[in-house]
C-alpha cells in the first residue's frame, strides 16, 4: 500500500513542481512524474491481490487513530494555506504543506512500524525550509519547483523501496 500511496505522492509533488521549475528542471520533474506514476500503479496491483493479507491495521481503533492524525494534517495544511493566501503569499503554500505532511509522518513511522518513512521526514521538512528560504531572499526558483523536486524524488524512493519490500 505504501508503494501505491508514496507513488501517486510523488506524482503530485512532481507536477506541483512544473509551476514554475527552471527550464534544466522540467526533464526531471517529468521523469519523476512518470516513474512516480508507473511505481504508484505497480504498488495498486501488489495491493490489489494481497488485499487480504496481513494489514498494519490491528482493528478499528487504528484506524480512528489514523484518521485523526490525517485529520489534524488536512486542518493544519488547510488553515495555514488560507492565511498565506489571505496575507498574500500563497506562494509559500507548497511549502506549508511540505512541513506539514512531512511531520505528518513521525507518528505513522511508530504507527506502522515502517523506517523508510524517515525519509520523507526528513526530505519534506528540509524542502520546506529550502523553498521558505528561497522565498524570502528572492530567488528566481519558485517554492514549488523546490517541494517538488526534492519531495517527489524521496516519495519515488520510499514507494520503490516498499515495492521491492512488498514483492519480498
Amino acid at each position: 500500500m505504501v508503494a501505491a500511496i508514496f507513488g501517486v505522492f510523488g506524482f503530485a509533488w512532481a507536477g506541483w513542481g512544473q509551476e514554475g521549475p527552471p527550464p534544466k528542471a522540467r526533464p526531471l520533474l517529468g521523469a519523476l512524474s512518470g516513474l512516480s506514476l508507473a511505481v504508484g500503479i505497480a504498488g495498486g496491483i501488489l495491493t490489489w491481490r494481497n488485499w487480504h493479507g496481513p494489514s498494519s491495521f490491528a482493528g478499528a481503533e487504528d484506524g480512528i487513530w489514523f484518521g485523526v492524525v490525517v485529520g489534524v494534517e488536512i486542518a493544519l495544511c488547510l488553515v495555514g494555506s488560507v492565511i498565506l493566501a489571505a496575507r498574500k503569499h500563497s506562494a509559500l503554500i507548497a511549502a506549508w504543506i511540505s512541513l506539514v505532511v512531512g511531520l505528518h509522518f513521525i507518528p505513522l513511522v511508530f504507527f506502522f512500524n515502517n523506517l523508510t518513512l524517515f525519509a520523507p521526514i526528513v526530505a519534506m521538512v528540509i524542502s520546506a525550509v529550502l523553498a521558505w528560504r528561497a522565498y524570502r531572499n528572492r530567488q528566481n526558483m519558485k517554492p514549488s519547483a523546490i517541494t517538488g523536486l526534492i519531495n517527489a524524488s524521496v516519495l519515488l524512493l520510499t514507494a520503490g523501496v516498499n515495492l521491492v519490500l512488498g514483492l519480498s
